[in-house]
């Protein structure tokens, strides 16, 4: 069993060995609004405090982003990745009793949200424990399974050389509703380039030329069975704002801004725009809630013409998109269909053809394309993944009739509808923020 020696030793070798890595202390933003502890584990990403960067010299980065996790719960998290489990006799775990750390970057872009990197995952393992003034109380409550569990109050750092340091985790191996995962993980991942397995985004992303008056956000997910469980799965998403350097293609933090703890970086948009509506579309499966973030930007470009921009991200459900159906009252002109999405890499098995736009009288559909060789790997909008809509319309949003959402996986509802135009702002016991 690794002990905090071997971690620390690790962690500072490893450091020597990826690079280059970008951080600075960081001034944290504001965290959501303090209240009573969760009940139960509740693991969230504190702080992202640095980034790595690697290259093969063929038009893609490599990125590996730094992560501090507080656990704000009331009961120490799992933090297992023993073959034989973890037990000091009294309290045990099992050895796929561990947190799944996913990394991911975005673009905000001439009024466009869109995700442009992904990684695998790291699979957590020997927490440090440490004490963290504004985590929780500030004191780390030391846990029974020590290195094993993350106690309550307690933080541990995983910079971003140990994040990007592979063989990494396929993503498609984690179910995100409930945190459960085979042991070991299958690995089989493509290594052969410095951006396998990392967030890989091309360069021409982000060149400022190709690129004037963007700006990039970084975000850090952790996904764990005790903490999912406990129903505490839907704050475990941060997200920091970074700019890209010239030439190195470095991501930079910007001077004063932090951290924005508990958020999704979808919900960055949010927060920058006033204009942009964003709702939280949840439901209830295997006894703990899955998440759909719907962000929608409706401007007018000239009259009688409005554009339309919708962003679907799936914060941690299984059951994963499908479709994405906008029905209006009568029949508009409908024009400049547009669709983008991320790519699965590094040998995950998912489907990577776009999905097309269909246009009736009176909507527009995108669906996930079939993929006949194996019809469970097709390009449906899976967890961590956020997928990018557009069109334009000679009718306003008020001739919008509904909003549906398919779900890929098989289950009860086999659609979320949400947006209608009968006065009824969601179904299916949704919630907007």
């Amino acid at each position: 069993m690794l002990n905090r020696s071997i971690r620390l030793s690790f962690l500072a070798a490893l450091s020597l060995l990826v690079a280059p890595v970008v951080g600075v202390a960081e001034e944290v933003a504001p965290a959501a609004p303090e209240g009573a502890a969760a009940v139960g584990p509740d693991v969230t990403v504190w702080s992202l405090p640095n980034i790595s960067n690697s290259s093969s010299g063929d038009g893609i980065r490599g990125y590996s982003i730094g992560t501090t996790s507080c656990n704000t719960g009331t009961e120490p998290l799992e933090w297992c990745d023993n073959a034989g489990g973890c037990s000091n006799g009294v309290v045990s775990a099992t050895p796929n009793e561990h947190p799944v750390i996913a990394q991911n970057i975005y673009r905000l872009k001439n009024g466009r949200m869109d995700q442009i990197g992904a990684s695998w995952l790291k699979h957590g393992f020997f927490s440090l424990n440490q004490s963290e003034s504004t985590c929780g109380d500030g004191s780390c409550e030391f846990p029974p399974l020590g290195g094993d569990q993350l106690g309550v109050g307690c933080t541990d750092p995983y910079g971003s050389g140990l994040n990007g340091s592979r063989p990494l985790g396929r993503k498609s191996e984690v179910n995100p509703a409930t945190g459960d995962f085979p042991f070991p993980a299958g690995g089989g991942g493509a290594s052969a380039l410095a951006w396998n397995q990392r967030a890989a985004v091309k360069e021409s992303d982000l060149i400022a030329a190709q690129n004037p008056g963007a700006r990039y956000f970084i975000e850090g997910h952790y996904v764990a069975a005790d903490d999912a469980l406990a129903g505490n799965g839907l704050n475990n998403a941060s997200y920091r704002e970074v700019r890209v350097e010239a030439g190195s293609f470095n991501l930079r933090f910007l001077p004063g801004e932090g951290t924005v703890r508990e958020k999704a970086a979808i919900e960055a948009w949010k927060d920058i725009d006033p204009e942009v509506e964003l709702l939280k579309l949840d439901m209830r499966a295997n006894g703990v809630t899955e998440r759909f973030h719907i962000a929608r930007k409706v401007t007018q470009p000239s009259p009688g013409l409005w554009h339309y921009e919708y962003a679907v991200h799936n914060l941690n459900s299984d059951r994963s998109g499908a479709r994405l159906t906008i029905n209006f009252f009568s029949s508009p002109v409908i024009t400049a269909t547009g669709f983008s999405d991320i790519d699965a890499h590094s040998n995950e098995p998912y489907d990577t053809t776009d999905w097309t736009a269909v246009v009736t009288p009176n909507s527009v559909e995108w669906e996930a394309p079939p993929f006949p060789a194996f019809p469970d790997d097709a390009n449906a909008i899976r967890w961590g993944n956020t997928y990018n809509f557009w069109f334009d319309s000679s009718y306003p949003p008020t001739e919008i009739s509904s909003h549906s959402l398919g779900l890929f996986k098989a289950g009860i509802p086999a659609e979320e509808i949400f947006w209608t135009g009968n006065g009824v702002m969601f179904a299916d016991s949704m919630e907007s923020n």
